[in-house]
């Protein structure tokens, strides 16, 4: 029986981290669950311990103060400190509900695209594309998500849905400790890449993940220039630097200190 390894961190979503959990979950494979509940005070914790009842789980405990990347890479470290390996990892957030069958896609098409990563697409309720694979256009660093259709290789990927064959995942190492929270899986993809190994789209939806609102944000043009530089720079944002050191490790350093600057000529001009 094939077997695979998923990482998550949660925190305080209880209901969406059970369902997330449940969707995933395939009888046809030998699955782990390595899961970082950072502080949770909404009953996760509980919850996840309750539910070692039906599920191979590993609980890690956070304090709080880890955030997305920190709790990823608590359940990293943890998976690679196991002798006994799987033959696959996933990594994935919380609020994704799966659409059933998603492993065994997942698989085929990596064992089709020459035992690659492959980073699912997620949509909207409205069946509109929200997360997945990610092409990057160099010059300008716009950066576009890939629909299903795609079949060409990707730069990056977000984190709602990824799978590595094990020695990707090895070979890979832990997210960078740089980020608390954004740019880590974008870094983390970058890094794939330059050890050689391929990413790959979907093909299809894996599941369902409403995208993020950026009402309430540094984006959100309703919010006077402070207080969305304020926000900017808070570890959910896009603090100055963390920010200038991901562009200057994946892009360089004239694009790091060009593009540093450009979130704060966009607040400026009220964009």
């Amino acid at each position: 029986m094939v077997s695979i390894t998923v990482l998550l961190t949660c925190h305080n979503r209880k209901a969406k981290t059970e369902e997330c959990i449940h969707s995933i979950y395939d009888s046809d494979y030998a699955i782990r669950f390595i899961v970082t509940d950072d502080g949770s005070t909404d009953g996760t914790a509980e919850m996840l311990n309750s539910l070692k009842n039906q599920y191979d789980i590993t609980v890690l405990q956070g304090t709080g103060s880890l955030y997305w990347c920190g709790g990823m890479r608590a359940a990293i470290a943890y998976a690679q400190s196991q002798t006994v390996k799987t033959d696959y990892y996933v990594l994935m957030n919380d609020d994704v509900k799966f659409i059933k069958g998603v492993l065994q896609h997942s698989i085929d098409r990596s064992i089709a695209c020459h035992h690659s990563v492959i980073a699912g697409a997620t949509c909207d309720s409205s069946g509109n594309l929200t997360y997945g694979a990610v092409r990057y256009r160099r010059h300008t660093l716009d950066y576009q998500t890939v629909t299903i259709d795609d079949t060409e290789r990707c730069d990056t990927f977000n984190c709602n849905f990824v799978l590595l064959p094990c020695g990707i995942f090895e070979a890979a190492g832990n997210f960078d400790p740089h980020y608390r929270h954004a740019m880590a899986d974008f870094d983390y993809g970058f890094q794939i890449r330059r050890l050689g190994y391929h990413i790959y789209g979907s093909g299809e939806y894996v599941g369902v993940c409403e995208r993020n609102p950026s009402r309430g944000t540094w984006k959100d043009v309703s919010l006077s220039g402070i207080e969305r530089i304020r926000k900017k720079e808070s570890p959910k944002g896009l603090p100055a630097k963390e920010w200038f050191y991901f562009l200057h490790k994946n892009f360089g350093l004239g694009k790091a200190i060009w593009h540093s600057i450009t979130p704060y000529l966009r607040i400026l001009a009220g964009r």
